[in-house]
């Protein structure tokens, strides 16, 4: 069955974008294997989540990646003073600083479980984890499916995208064409529950169009 598109030979270009969906709300792949009582990590600039934590003790967080994989012990730091000489010049330059069990820590924007705050050095080391494997840095889109990823209601995260094609069912395009193929699979959408700290699941059927020879995806959908 086909989905009502046609697939062109349009030349292939990099781009990178920032995410388009509303506050609050973010895209994820589950990984098959992970401790159930995982939490998402969030990451606004992307709009994805970027990994997952798992409460081990008080103040003590198993971290994994986006593929389920443990990767390191995330500990909450010690008592200290809440503003320091340091901090109070830091403030009168204008770089705010969110406090976090009684430590100064970078705002990252990102989240987890909309309850606790990442180290910087945990949340750069999980973005660098997603540039693992085909990356998306590699991925070209056509400047239709480019155009799409201006569309709060059509964009999808080139790290989704590219996991995917990773990941996916792969499956003869729906035109025929040749070196043309579609990948799909299951992608969750994350609401932030602010009353109950969570998130509410949505979840969608991901088909992403490629043209394998130059890894160009010329079309995306999610439904």
């Amino acid at each position: 069955m086909t989905t009502g598109f046609a697939v062109t030979e349009e030349t292939g270009r990099h781009y990178t974008f920032q995410s388009r969906l509303p506050q609050g709300e973010y895209f994820e792949i589950r990984p098959r294997l992970l401790p159930h009582n995982a939490k998402p990590i969030t990451d606004e600039e992307s709009g994805m989540c970027i990994g997952y934590s798992v409460s081990q003790a008080p103040g003590l967080w198993r971290i994994y990646d986006t593929d389920g994989t443990f990767v390191r012990l995330e500990e909450a730091p010690l008592e200290s003073p809440l503003i320091d000489p340091t901090d109070i010049a830091l403030l009168a330059a204008g770089v705010f600083r969110i406090f976090f069990t009684g430590r100064a820590l970078l705002q990252s924007r990102v989240r987890t479980a909309i309850t606790i705050n990442l180290s910087q050095g945990t949340v750069s080391f999980l973005r660098s984890r997603l540039k693992m494997g085909l990356s998306a840095r590699n991925l070209k889109l056509t400047e239709t499916a480019a155009k799409h990823m201006h569309n709060p209601g059509r964009y999808v995260p080139l790290q989704i995208q590219e996991k995917a094609i990773r990941y996916g069912r792969r499956m003869t395009d729906p035109q025929k064409k040749a070196g043309y193929f579609r990948y799909e699979t299951e992608m969750y959408r994350l609401v932030e529950d602010r009353v109950n700290k969570n998130y509410i699941y949505k979840k969608y059927i991901l088909e992403v169009v490629v043209r394998e020879r130059d890894w160009t995806v010329s079309h995306f959908l999610y439904k």
